[in-house]
């Protein structure tokens, strides 16, 4: 549906919903397997960002960090920026018990150039991240001024055609009605999670849509180079294992893309 809401109060009630969800995906992320040592990022995203080591990364959009961190087990130097206060915390606790140096910035996406005076060689984000984005335009901008001369910044997310999958109200059907294009911002009630499907956060969640135009043409336009884009035929989930990109369910249209783009 529509909204006429100022995009402050949507962020705001965003944040609060992620604020709610943090102890749910402590709980419910696979943290012994990083607490073990073993990074939780699947092979297609290490495969694609290459080697790490000796090299400073920023994650965009980090939740409670565990990615973060999995990129520190890798050999980065890592800093995490999220709107969510208490996804942070749960993310230090996290760098505390795995005994690395990591910093976490609490930010909302569309104020960082504001907030961090900082350069590094590696920009990164995934799994869930433009639909949270009210300005792509901004976004890219952002990921720009954060990069280094010389640096990259790689993005895997579901791929915007699957829009076209979503019935009037916003939830998923199993044949095209959606609007590729729609610019309306959707609103739900009672912010639902993957993780543990009873739990509802009693606010509103909003959600923005972006063509794969829009994406491309917004780092284009913030001075990058698209270095590649490639599109998958699997979800980054199927029921929950949001860690793992290959899984038995294979589509005939594309449904996650990863996008690497260097700054000149």
């Amino acid at each position: 549906m529509t909204l006429g809401a100022p995009m402050n109060q949507m962020t705001f009630s965003n944040k609060q919903g992620w604020d709610g969800l943090a102890e749910t995906h402590y709980k419910n992320y696979h943290i012994q397997t990083l607490l073990d040592g073993k990074p939780l990022l699947n092979e297609l995203i290490r495969n694609e960002v290459g080697d790490v080591r000796g090299k400073s990364l920023v994650h965009l959009l980090c939740h409670i960090g565990s990615d973060t961190l999995s990129w520190a087990l890798l050999g980065a130097e890592v800093t995490g920026i999220d709107i969510s206060p208490l996804s942070l915390k749960y993310a230090r606790q996290l760098a505390e018990r795995l005994g690395i140096q990591a910093e976490f910035i609490e930010a909302d996406v569309m104020e960082v150039m504001e907030k961090v005076d900082r350069k590094f060689d590696i920009a990164f984000s995934s799994t869930g991240v433009l639909c949270w984005i009210p300005d792509i335009r901004r976004y890219a901008q952002t990921v720009r001024y954060l990069l280094k001369d010389g640096g990259f910044f790689y993005l895997f997310d579901g791929h915007p055609f699957r829009s076209v999958l979503l019935d009037p109200a916003g939830e998923a059907s199993d044949h095209l009605q959606g609007d590729y294009f729609r610019k309306e911002v959707w609103r739900y009630e009672n912010m639902g999670d993957y993780t543990e499907p009873d739990l509802k956060i009693p606010l509103p969640s909003y959600e923005w849509n972006w063509t794969m135009g829009e994406i491309v043409t917004a780092f284009c336009d913030a001075g990058m180079r698209i270095v590649f884009l490639h599109e998958y035929p699997q979800y980054f989930y199927n029921g929950y294992t949001p860690y793992d990109v290959q899984n038995d369910q294979v589509e005939l249209f594309p449904c996650t893309f990863s996008l690497r783009a260097s700054a000149a």
